[in-house]
Parts: C-alpha cells; structure tokens; sequence
C-alpha cells in the first residue's frame, strides 16, 4: 500500500471521542511503545481484534507509566456501523479488567483532544499512614511520618495563579511554555487519605507529583511555606521537593471550550476559548 493510499484510508469514516479509565498499574504509560504495553496499544489492538479496522488515537494527555486516569479523553476515525451508545459495551466485552470505556461521542473532524484541551484536573492522592496501603496501593502513595496539614494548606495559595513552573519540571521533557497557570488547589482529608487536587490550564513534566512533593516537604517541617515564591522564581528544581511516586496520581479531567462527555466545560475566562470561537 502506498503513502498516499494510506492517507486516504486514515480519511475515511467519522471521528469520534471516547472517555476511558484505567489502572496505571498495568501500564506503561497511555502512548504506544515498541517494547512496552500501553493504554493506546491496548485499545487499538482490541479494535483491530474485534472489528478488522486498524484505527490510530489521539490522545489527549500522554499520562506515565504507574499514572492511572478515570477521564483520559481520546479520538478516532472509524468507519464502524455500530452507534456510538453500544460502542463502550462493544470495546470493553474484549479490554482487559485494568482498562474501560466509559463513553463514546460523535465528534467534528478537526477535534483533537490534545490541542482543543483547555485545562486538566489531577489528584494526588497520600496514605499517611503508619501501615503501608494494601487494597488501594496502585492509587495511592505512602507517607508513614507525621504531616503538618496546616502548613501544607499555607504554601497553597502560593503555588495557585500564573507563573514560571520550571522549579516543579524533571528533566526529560523541554518545553518552550513554562508558564502555566494553576486555578485551583485544595487539600482534602479523609482520616489517613490526603488528597491534593490540582487544576490548570497545562503541566510541566511531572509537575503535580513535584508539587505534591514539595507539599510533603512542607509537611515535615524541612521546608517553610514562606520559602514557595523564591522556589518559584528560582527556576531551580534541586530547591524543589522529590519527585511523588507515580501510583498515587489520578487524571481525572479534561477540560474543552464546550461540554463534551459532562461536567468538562473549562469554567474559567480563558483567551483561547474566544480565538477557538473565531477560527484563529
């Protein structure tokens, strides 16, 4: 078959959305990779199984491996005659216990989920505990030592608004945009589980479990919330707290211009919502 062949092919059929969850656990990350298993190898191969059709997703965010989603959004052409209601019964009959589809849309040919993304919501999610989690361990991270929830809560506002996040970024992963900005933080306690809940219009490498770090930091008194702007302004990852465990990270939303799957419309005023609305 022939480039061009292949091009017009991949053109064929109407595009859709899904929303999947899956265990991190089990993964090596959601893109696919030549010597590893993914969530995208995963998904395509049992498409391919099922229906004959090769199909290629995209992916709205390329989670790590031990990262886990309950609201990954992805897309895809297809030429399938099943509707769109049946399409989550129909993939999930065949995927693994560790992968589901929640839903599947009918969505406009040129949508992509990694570029019309407004923002994501991730939560991290501690054990602080002195017996280390069991059930739950592919969810959560564990800190047996004591933390100090006050001053964890004190460095929030801090972290939260617009600013230059290259403190909070791992090698690995350049970026030309290390401005981001942060428009929700909250700490949430459940006797032993801490969970820190993060929104924004975009992260850096590995940039919440760094955050929930540097929050545990806080926590054991090694570090002082006053000391979070010139971390900021610092640049410097070394100041920064470690770098979480990938278990205890949840992408949970992802957020678009209009309401796609159901409570993800970006509730923020956000430029690039009006040049979406004018083509630009």
């Amino acid at each position: 078959m022939t480039d061009d062949s292949v091009k017009i092919k991949a053109m064929r059929g109407v595009r859709y959305a899904i929303l999947t969850t899956y265990d991190g656990a089990f993964f090596s990350g959601w893109q696919r990779q030549k010597n590893a298993v993914s969530v995208q190898q995963t998904l395509e191969d049992v498409w391919k199984k099922q229906t004959g059709e090769t199909i290629r997703l995209t992916g709205g965010s390329r989670t790590d491996a031990g990262v886990s989603a309950r609201g990954h959004v992805s897309s895809f052409r297809s030429e399938t005659s099943i509707p769109e209601q049946n399409i989550p019964l129909f993939w999930n009959a065949k995927l693994p216990d560790s992968i589901a589809i929640r839903k599947a849309i009918r969505v406009e040919d040129d949508f992509n989920p990694r570029y019309d993304a407004l923002g994501k919501e991730y939560r991290y999610r501690i054990m602080n505990s002195r017996v280390r989690p069991v059930l739950f361990r592919h969810l959560v991270s564990h800190i047996p030592g004591t933390l100090d929830m006050s001053a964890m809560r004190q460095a929030l506002p801090f972290f939260a608004g617009t600013h230059s996040f290259l403190s909070l970024m791992d090698q690995g992963s350049p970026t030309k945009r290390p401005v981001r900005t942060i428009q929700h933080l909250e700490l949430i306690e459940e006797g032993s589980l801490i969970t820190l809940v993060v929104r924004g219009d975009g992260f850096l490498y590995h940039m919440v479990r760094i955050l929930a770090g540097t929050l545990v930091l806080i926590g054991q008194g090694k570090m002082l919330p006053e000391q979070v702007p010139k971390l900021l302004e610092s640049k410097d990852r070394t100041l920064a707290g470690p770098t979480m465990p990938p278990q205890g990270l949840t992408l949970e939303r992802v957020f678009f211009e209009k309401t796609l799957f159901g409570d993800d419309c970006w509730p923020y005023e956000d430029e690039r919502r009006d040049k979406m609305s004018s083509g630009q």
